[in-house]
């Protein structure tokens, strides 16, 4: 007996613990497997996943009468757990869901707020996944198929089917609410109804966000006084829509649009829409209100919307709607054809209107190679560089210099990239962008992006908007090593000759050139923000703008700048500086030698320092003493600064004004061996030492 019941014992023992979902353990190289609608509701249920990674395995279908399924009152995953409050409760999904190309099907959900499949979604990525046929009522807002309230996240590659609807504000076929997220690649089919504001097809709310390369076809509609109301996006606010259309009919009482029904201080691009628009007040064929915005190489039909007239936009005839011409010489980017760019968006058919080439099935022929570390696709031309937009989590190799001469683009080449991107260096040259905001050779780098030994020689990229950069609009996250950009950048603010805006690391760069804009203009970054770091990088040229304004780095917001310097001028209305024209971040052993001007504040080094000035590497509080950093008082012409010492030129070219300060030169060890600077001794200012022995340059 005593045998018997250890044995039982032991086989209690060993035996295995359920596993969680179906399979997989949660990492980003072994999901959680979903397969089953069990599985579905079990990761709603447990919050404490919702930073990991998912993959769908299987289609699932909700349909409440189905065994284990029911009519849901919250969203699924991430529900709003204090719907009464006004203010979204309870824990975000803030993980990454794969649908794999899967659906899932009948979902239905009679509830309040911030309804969907996920509730709230913040920094998440929700891709590949279709949410069909779903039935979604909610008596408050933030109500979509897919994301009821999408924070800084991305949707990408996401369709939807199904009626949607609610009686608040920001209601949207996919999306209710999107703050500064992405939607990307997708679209929405069916029907979206509310009586609050802030009514799309799409997208409700389009709050600092983008949406680009989308379109939607459900039917829209408002009976009630509330404005908004459009058949992509309802409003949008500091946010972009591009490359985008919409089919289907909208109705409505305030601010009507074929595509989006209000805009402030957004920007159209890129976009037409043909559906029916009825409303009292402010109804346009395209864009029903626009307030501080613009809408650019748009159209309308003016036969089926039955509006001749719209807030923007260019209305035309179906005919003239569906000839080639009428997008092509308003720079729009088809297939075959290559002024208006490379990546060819879009493709005709006789007798239709243009469509997304990616939505009817034709994709561009990826390149040679696998898109792995170990054999990247080879990039040799422009046609080449012009597919990477399609698979842009991926690895990419130049083998050849690329002259983009005789190419206007409208967007960033590459709008939004998360892979490797290798000069190996090469250089691509001439590039030319005349668009809005979010542009350079790559609009957005994301986490885990890096862009290493890439030249970019001859820039023009002029831009109307935010984050302008020559070689990145938004570095967010991303990393950027050996690389350099030379030219001209123009934007409105966050403009920089190599990045409009940096969250992320900025290593061993350099630009030459000129950025122009009105506020956080920097030779090298416009905006250092949030952990952004910039680190033995260096800036020539020209830097020109109204406030903000540095030599090297415009607006330094909680960002560090370590072992760098400026040569450019930099020249301004208030908070201008030689090297960094306003900061409330950290720099250490910087300097700066180019002329400065200005009405107020400012600096031979700083221009303005809004209180938390030089803080020491390492996270000290202390202000760094000034023997730290430094700046030339005769070629500035500034014997002030709000950082930084001040010393003559002969005193700029002598290597002990440096070393005192605790520099680390070639040839010395008392201040470290990493040997960060050389001097040519009392001839030149410092110098990088990468710039003896890794300055990128084209190959023989």
């Amino acid at each position: 007996m005593r045998t018997l019941l250890l044995t039982l014992t032991t086989c209690l023992v060993v035996l295995p613990v359920q596993a969680k979902y179906s399979r997989g353990s949660g990492t980003a190289q072994d999901p959680y497997q979903i397969a089953t609608a069990a599985d579905l509701i079990a990761l709603g249920e447990t919050p404490a996943d919702y930073g990991k990674h998912f993959i769908l395995t299987a289609d699932i279908d909700l349909d409440p009468n189905l065994p284990g399924r029911k009519v849901f009152d919250k969203a699924v995953i991430a529900p709003d757990t204090n719907p009464s409050e006004g203010v979204i409760g309870g824990p975000a999904f803030a993980g990454v869901f794969n649908g794999d190309g899967h659906a899932i099907s009948r979902l239905t959900i009679r509830g309040q707020d911030s309804l969907g499949l996920f509730g709230y979604a913040s920094r998440a990525e929700i891709k590949h996944l279709g949410v069909m046929a779903v039935d979604i009522a909610g008596s408050g807002g933030n109500v979509g198929a897919i994301v009821g309230y999408n924070s800084d996240g991305d949707l990408i590659h996401c369709r939807s089917t199904g009626v949607v609807s609610g009686s608040g504000e920001c209601v949207g076929g996919l999306v209710g609410s999107n703050y500064e997220g992405d939607v990307i690649h997708c679209y929405s089919l069916g029907t979206v109804r509310s009586t609050g504001f802030a009514v799309g097809g799409l997208v409700g709310n389009n709050d600092y966000g983008s949406v680009t390369q989308c379109y939607s076809s459900c039917a829209v509609s408002n009976p009630g006084k509330s404005g908004g109301v459009g058949g992509l996006v309802g409003c949008i606010y500091h946010a972009t829509v591009t490359d985008c259309y919409s089919t289907g009919a909208v109705s409505g009482i305030e601010s009507v649009g074929g595509l989006v029904g209000l805009s402030y201080e957004g920007r159209v691009a890129q976009c037409y829409s043909s559906g029916a628009v009825s409303g009292s007040s402010n109804v346009g064929g395209i864009v029903g209100s626009v307030t501080q915005g613009s809408v650019v190489a748009c159209f309308w039909d003016t036969l089926t919307s039955g509006q001749t007239t719209s807030a923007g936009g260019t209305g035309k005839t179906t005919v003239q709607m569906q000839d080639a011409n009428t997008y092509l010489d308003a720079g729009w980017d088809f297939v075959d054809e290559i002024l208006n760019g490379t990546c060819d968006y879009w493709q005709i058919s006789p007798g239709d209107y243009p469509r997304l080439r990616y939505y009817i099935g034709d994709s561009p022929m990826m390149l040679e190679g696998l898109g792995t570390a170990e054999k990247p696709y080879l990039i040799r031309d422009a046609w080449d560089l012009g597919t990477v937009w399609f698979e842009p989590i991926a690895h990419y190799r130049l083998e050849a210099a690329v002259d983009l001469s005789g190419i206007t683009w409208s967007a960033a080449v590459v709008p939004r990239f998360g892979g490797t991107f290798d000069g190996n260096g090469y250089v691509i040259s001439n590039l030319h962008i005349r668009g809005g905001g979010y542009l350079g050779l790559f609009g957005k780098l994301y986490s885990g992006a890096n862009v290493v030994n890439l030249g970019l020689e001859v820039v023009d990229v002029n831009g109307t908007g935010d984050c302008v950069g020559g070689l990145a609009g938004w570095n967010y996250e991303g990393n950027i090593t050996a690389s350099y950009s030379t030219g001209m950048v123009t934007g409105k603010s966050s403009v920089g000759t190599l990045v409009g805006k940096n969250e992320g690391t900025v290593t061993q760069c350099y630009s030459a050139g000129a950025a122009i804009g009105n506020e956080d203009v920097g030779g090298l970054v416009g905006r250092n923000k949030y952990g952004g770091d910039v680190t033995r990088c260096h800036s020539t040229g020209m830097v020109t703008g109204k406030w903000s304004v540095g030599g090297l780095v415009g607006y330094n917001v909680y960002g560090s700048i370590a072992a760098s310097y400026s040569s450019a001028t930099a020249s301004g209305d208030s908070c201008v500086g030689g090297l960094i024209g306003l900061t409330c971040g950290s720099a250490t052993q910087c300097y700066s030698n180019g002329a400065v001007s200005g009405r107020e504040d400012v600096g031979g080094l700083v221009g303005y320092d809004n209180g938390q000035g030089f803080r020491s590497v390492g996270g000290s509080t202390a202000r760094v003493t000034a023997s730290f950093s430094f700046w030339d008082t005769q070629t500035s012409g500034q014997a002030t600064s709000a950082g930084g010492t001040g010393k003559t030129t002969a005193q700029m070219q002598t290597a002990p004004t440096f070393l005192a300060a605790g520099w680390d030169f070639v040839g010395e060890t008392a201040n470290g061996t990493a040997d960060l600077w050389w001097i040519l001794e009392g001839k030149d200012y410092p110098h990088l030492s990468w710039e003896l022995t890794e300055k990128v340059e084209p190959n023989p």
